[in-house]
């Protein structure tokens, strides 16, 4: 009789279970959702790398066209400052024009009668200031003869001035050829002071004394600014004006020289 062998699966003990096999799958299916949210997260990333990236191509590109727009703002700037540099250039010009008739003189001491007498100042300023330069031209053939003050002078006025010194007195020729003679011929006919012991200044050459009554012209605000700034510099050696033009000579230089501009920077003027 014959025996049927039964044979029985043994378990090995090292195989997984159905147990384990789910809790792995669970551990990965846990690791995958943690990786599939990373990448979530890196895409997202990606965009908003990819939409700043576009932002600054974007605010470059605008940047660039400001940049651009500026340029063109500043040349307007510029062309309208050069335009009202020139305006104002061609207005002070014109006003020294209608100031070449007139003239300053200093030292002249009037009482406030004689201020408020439009006559007795027409006469003071021309036999103070006017008559030894006028007969001085007669002497010099320049002139036929002394004009009377009357014919000389339009008028002659005070200016503001400061307490305790003689104020500026401002006058206007009749005719320029008169006023220009008045200048031509101041250097060696105006009445000087004796001479001093003090060093050679304006007005004043070596032996002869500074002028009594300093002559000068009647110079527009700008030009006289322009004169001072000029005349105050260190490399400048004297400067002065002819009919409203600014003159000047430059240390150890004998050579003058005239402002084209008194809108040019004082560095371009004396350069």
């Amino acid at each position: 009789m014959s025996r049927v062998k039964k044979t029985t699966a043994t378990a090995n003990e090292d195989d997984p279970s159905l147990g384990d096999i789910i809790l792995l799958l669970k551990a990965q299916a846990e690791k995958l959702e943690v990786i599939s949210t990373q990448m979530t997260k890196v895409d997202k990333i990606e965009s908003e790398v990819k939409d700043l990236k576009t932002l600054i191509v974007g605010l470059r590109e605008e940047n660039l066209e400001l940049k651009g727009q500026l340029r063109e703002k500043d040349k307007v700037i510029d062309d309208m400052s050069k335009s009202v540099a020139g305006l104002e250039e061609k207005l002070n010009n014109v006003e020294q024009h209608h100031r070449s008739w007139g003239a300053r003189v200093l030292n002249i001491q009037v009482s406030d009668a004689e201020a408020g007498d439009p006559a007795a100042m027409i006469d003071k300023v021309f036999n103070l200031a006017l008559l030894p330069i006028l007969e001085g031209a007669v002497r010099s053939g320049k002139l036929a003869a002394v004009p009377p003050a009357s014919q000389v002078l339009e008028v002659a006025h005070v200016l503001p001035g400061k307490p305790g010194f003689p104020r500026p007195i401002i006058m206007r020729f009749f005719n320029r050829n008169i006023r220009s003679l008045c200048f031509k011929f101041k250097k060696d006919f105006a009445p000087r002071e004796k001479p001093s012991g003090q060093r050679v200044g304006e007005g004043q050459e070596s032996g002869r004394g500074r002028f009594a009554y300093p002559l000068y012209d009647d110079l527009t605000k700008p030009t006289l600014n322009k004169m001072r700034a000029i005349g105050q510099d260190d490399r400048v050696q004297a400067c002065w004006t002819v009919n409203g033009k600014i003159h000047f000579k430059l240390k150890n230089s004998e050579s003058v020289r005239k402002v084209v501009s008194i809108q040019d920077p004082l560095d371009t003027i004396l350069k």
